[in-house]
């Protein structure tokens, strides 16, 4: 049986290309694997409400970054000239020790002790979704 062959038709490179098409293929098929997820991350601003008598509240939408990995968000904040927050939401925690709501303009996360808003765009002065 003859394999077709593209515009040659000529029976004798019918082997070698489907050889080669095999050994190709074979050297691809690693990158056409699935590739690992990666984590959605982009600038964001930030409104940090603390439950204590030391830190109430910032003023001011503070730069943040926000990632967000199989469900999980990580979110570091650049609190002017003070060193950087990170705050960690695990999906496995959710409902248990924090709450989290999703509104159009980003996300807000509530613990017994702070308020972490995100905002997708900078919200002045105002904090509210």
């Amino acid at each position: 049986m003859r394999c077709p062959l593209p515009r040659t038709g000529l029976p004798f490179l019918a082997l070698p290309v489907t050889a080669l098409s095999f050994g190709l293929l074979s050297l691809l098929m690693p990158l056409l694997q699935a590739a690992p997820a990666s984590a959605d991350t982009r600038r964001v601003h930030c409104h940090l409400n603390v439950k204590s008598p030391v830190i109430k509240k910032t003023q001011v939408a503070a730069n943040c970054q926000f990632s967000q990995y199989q469900g999980n968000a990580y979110v570091i904040m650049y609190p002017g000239n003070r060193a950087a927050l990170e705050f960690e939401f695990p999906t496995a925690k959710q409902g248990v020790t924090y709450t989290r709501i999703n509104r159009e303009g980003g996300i807000r996360f509530s613990t017994p002790v702070l308020t972490l808003k995100v905002f997708w765009a900078d919200p002045g002065t105002s904090h509210s979704f």
